[in-house]
């Protein structure tokens, strides 16, 4: 009978994601519509990757403010292309993270997260972006380098030998 009203909450998810290395996601009205609390509350939304970037460390977290237990929310769940965020802490301090998720760039994403709260909640988090640049070489240059090594070996091959005699 708790978890009896599910919040409207999926359409106040906001991402904010620019073309640098970070972004954000927050929803700062997780209610219980219509009341009684406690509620579940299930947040979906999607984004993409910049160009450039190819790996994501996100964090996400909610806190409990002051006593009041209609500020509280406990995660179920927090994913990222349905792979599940790590649990940092539970209870009053609610904290969960990813490191280092490979993403393509330009590639769209799917946020999802579920829980409950006491009635008038909010939470937020950061995406961070990294691997910008560089990636696997091409197979040009793949080649430039075999053949590189290649010639360094064959010179060092062919090179005199020099005999030295002591009498």
């Amino acid at each position: 009978m708790a978890l009896a009203c599910s919040s409207n909450a999926s359409a106040a998810l906001v991402v904010l994601v620019g073309g640098d290395a970070a972004g954000t996601f927050r929803n700062t009205s997780v209610t219980c519509t219509p009341a009684p609390a406690p509620c579940s509350f299930s947040d979906s939304t999607t984004f993409v990757t910049p160009s450039n970037y190819t790996t994501l460390s996100p964090t996400i977290s909610s806190i409990l403010g002051g006593n009041n237990l209609t500020t509280n929310i406990d995660f179920t769940s927090v994913m990222i292309n349905g792979l599940e965020f790590a649990i940092g802490s539970t209870g009053s301090v609610e904290f969960r993270y990813l490191a280092d998720l490979l993403l393509g760039p330009g590639k769209l994403n799917t946020l999802a997260i579920t829980g409950t709260t006491g009635g008038d909640a909010s939470y937020s988090g950061t995406l961070s972006f990294s691997g910008a640049g560089g990636g696997v070489p091409e197979p040009s240059t793949w080649l430039m380098m075999i053949l590189g090594v290649g010639f360094v070996g064959m010179a060092l091959r062919r090179r005199q030998r020099v005999q030295v005699s002591c009498r």
